[in-house]
């Protein structure tokens, strides 16, 4: 446990580096990253993708040196306990104040934090506490603050874990002498939160005797507030006095003191091994993953700030971790899920890297096939037509909203002849799907005879001005396309326990096969080179062509695979496992996500980068290690977390399966509403339907097999109700 007295000396340390430097303005543009004018904020969320890891590998525009400023920083922590006689360069400190008081553009946004927590210490009392109060280094949570795990905090090689450890013991100094010359206070930032201290160190009460051994042996480890004394930190904390404080202490959500125990068992386990194995290395990632996850169990408003009022030193742990270096140590089998470079080469050295370990390289274009077509439609079938393609791919179940998704597309697009539509049906279900389009449209359906399309089962023209063609659906094709060669398909594995249980699920069936025919675009479209694929749950009220035509740039430069609305609020690790040591790639934890539901995918760069085998074979180790939930998605996040050209949030409104209280203007700006969620615009229970009528076609010869369609799908739902509630009672008995 940190004494005053010791707090008391590190500011006195503190003050005798602030009279050794040059009076410059204390990080002045620094404090201007509060939580609305933060370059890299979007609503108070950090936008994750903006955190380049290896930033020091590039020349900055300012003409920072970002390499220099990693290892001026690590210099300034490790002379930071010398006495004043034994320090040396004391003229980086210098260079670091005039660099944090300098208007900073650069994209080394770890640098800048770095920066940030450096500067914080050469602040006068008052200024220190409004600065960690109410800008982003102290008022919001770690990961708006770094949106990475701290593993990958670790692994940037930036001592990030090192500053704010001793920013955490200057916050409490302060604190003691705050409270001793004015008294307890309540303690509101700017964003409203009760910045006062918060009952997270001991939930259960007051500290046990197992905390307070614990903390005594912590203390005497880190050698109170020395532990960044020397060139090589002291030993590691004995793994059996760790493991006896785990077994002791009782899982909570949020335990600061677990998750001091996790880290010191991290260090001790990382450093106690000349030889790491991918064993011990996979374990060690493990460890602070789990102690990450004790802190973030806490209230969702916890922020930096509450955190370092606390007395557990995990952070100190972290610091020496980072000291220790052992992550440049690291053998070549973690080259993989090292983080990488800077876009756009991190990009382009991800796709040699998976590429390599395959024994595959990119290949060069196709060519389209030149075989005889009928000419009218031939347009629809390659690139050489300045038309818009667009793909969907539907059962029996969505033949309502299919036609909702072509009406409202033709009726929403400002020259419809340019729009060509590929839907993709199962053979069997061909008939009823053709008789549904020709009641709906009044267009007859024809019959199409092309030697190089067999798959190519007839055509539409819609209200005379789009083009839809019928493809075939191959079930077995697409099974094995994605790595699942089934003849059942109710034993796929997607994240769910089997398909039952994904038409059980909150967001529907999640498990169909029309759900990853996206996968196989670039076969089932061999000449097309870009398509924009939708949902049926959908209806259209922006141009499509627009869409199809936007530039597969992503905003830092990166090549763009496909382009889609991303979800600031629902980051990666909300679908897929990042921090599980079986995740075959690196992943930033906190990056947006995006839906699939409405994309634009360019397909001769799926082709030439071979992504379908890479996703086959991560849908294969999903079903037998469980690396993510949700479907069909996650391995599209997987892949292409860096290669998404962001969409405006307009081109994909969804959420309305489910949700009821969007406002109007949200709305009447959508370009496409999507109904994600079970309760879709055609079922007897469906939500938001003032929406979706207006673009319905009535049919009165089908509208008798549309009902009996609708009768067996509510008694097929009741029937799976059922059995749930039955298999629910059978578990809960044999349990």
């Amino acid at each position: 446990m940190l004494h005053a007295r010791s707090l008391l000396d590190f500011g006195a340390t503190l003050g005798t580096w602030f009279l050794c430097s040059v009076k410059v303005c204390h990080g002045q543009r620094l404090k201007e990253y509060n939580l609305w004018v933060c370059p890299h904020c979007e609503r108070g969320v950090k936008v994750a993708d903006v955190t380049d890891l290896s930033c020091e590998a590039q020349t900055s525009d300012d003409g920072i040196e970002w390499p220099w400023v990693k290892k001026a920083m690590k210099n300034f922590l490790t002379n930071l306990r010398l006495p004043p006689g034994q320090r040396a360069l004391e003229h980086e400190v210098e260079r670091l104040l005039a660099l944090a008081s300098a208007p900073l553009k650069g994209d080394c946004y770890l640098g800048i934090i770095a920066l940030g927590f450096f500067a914080y210490h050469f602040m006068d009392t008052s200024e220190r506490q409004n600065f960690i109060r109410t800008t982003v280094f102290g008022g919001v949570t770690f990961q708006k603050t770094v949106p990475l795990s701290y593993w990958d905090v670790y692994a940037s090689g930036w001592p990030i874990f090192g500053l704010l450890a001793i920013a955490a013991e200057t916050v409490q100094n302060d604190l003691q002498l705050q409270s001793l010359l004015q008294g307890e206070q309540p303690d509101v930032g700017l964003t409203g939160i009760d910045l006062g201290p918060r009952n997270c160190d001991f939930p259960g009460g007051p500290a046990s005797k197992e905390d307070q051994r614990f903390m005594m042996a912590l203390e005497k480890n880190l050698r109170g507030s020395d532990w960044l004394n020397g060139d090589e930190p002291s030993p590691p904390l004995p793994l059996r006095t760790t493991l006896e404080y785990l077994a002791q202490t009782s899982y909570r959500k949020c335990s600061w003191g677990r998750a001091a125990a996790y880290f010191a068992a991290a260090e001790t386990l990382l450093s106690g091994n000349s030889v790491v194995s991918l064993a011990v290395w996979n374990s060690t990632k493990a460890l602070v993953a789990l102690g990450e996850h004790n802190l973030d169990g806490c209230e969702p408003n916890m922020t930096v700030y509450h955190e370092m009022q606390s007395v557990w030193p995990f952070w100190q742990i972290l610091g020496r971790l980072e000291k220790r270096g052992l992550y440049d140590q690291a053998p070549d089998f973690t080259a993989a899920l090292r983080p990488p470079p800077a876009l756009p080469e991190a990009v382009r050295l991800k796709w040699q890297h998976l590429l390599h370990a395959r024994h595959l390289k990119v290949e060069g274009k196709r060519l389209p096939m030149q075989a005889a077509r009928p000419q009218e439609w031939g347009a629809c079938l390659d690139d050489k037509a300045d038309r818009a393609h667009i793909a969907l791919s539907a059962d029996l179940a969505q033949i309502d909203g299919l036609i909702v998704t072509l009406q409202s597309s033709v009726s929403s697009s400002a020259n419809a002849t340019k729009l060509c539509f590929h839907t993709f049906v199962l053979e069997q279900q061909k008939d009823f799907i053709v008789k549904g389009l020709t009641c709906a449209f009044g267009d007859a359906f024809e019959t199409l005879d092309m030697e190089d399309h067999g798959q190519v089962l007839g055509a539409f023209t819609l209200h005379g001005q789009a083009r839809l063609l019928i493809h075939r659906l191959d079930p077995a094709r697409i099974w094995s396309e994605v790595g699942l060669n089934l003849t059942r398909p109710g034993a796929v594995m997607v994240g769910e326990t089997d398909l039952s249980n994904s038409l059980r699920s909150d967001t529907g069936n999640l498990g169909a096969l029309h759900n990853f025919a996206r996968f196989s675009l670039h076969q089932l479209l061999p000449d097309l080179s870009r398509v924009v694929y939708l949902d049926e749950d959908v209806v259209v009220k922006g141009d499509l062509v627009e869409l199809f035509q936007v530039p597969m740039r992503t905003e830092r430069g990166a090549p763009g695979t496909v382009a889609a609305v991303q979800r600031s609020n629902q980051p990666l690790k909300t679908y897929v496992d990042v921090l599980q040591p079986a995740v075959p790639q690196w992943l930033p934890s906190e990056a947006p996500s995006f839906n699939a539901g409405v994309m634009v995918i360019d397909l001769e760069r799926w082709r030439q980068r071979h992504a379908s085998q890479l996703i086959a074979e991560w849908i294969a180790m999903n079903a037998r290690r469980r690396l993510w939930l949700h479907g069909s998605q996650p391995p599209l996040l997987l892949l292409f977390h860096d290669e998404v050209v962001s969409l405006h949030w307009s081109w994909n409104v969804d959420g309305l399966g489910h949700r009821l209280n969007y406002p109007k203007n949200v709305l009447n700006e959508a370009k496409v509403l999507h109904w994600t969620g079970p309760l879709k615009p055609w079922r007897h229970h469906g939500v938001n339907r003032k929406l979706w009528e207006p673009h319905t076609r009535e049919c009165g010869d089908l509208a008798k097999l549309w009902d009996l369609k609708e009768m067996f799908e509510v008694k097929l739902w009741d029937l799976i109700g059922k059995a749930s509630n039955l298999l629910a009672m059978v578990e809960s008995r044999v349990c």
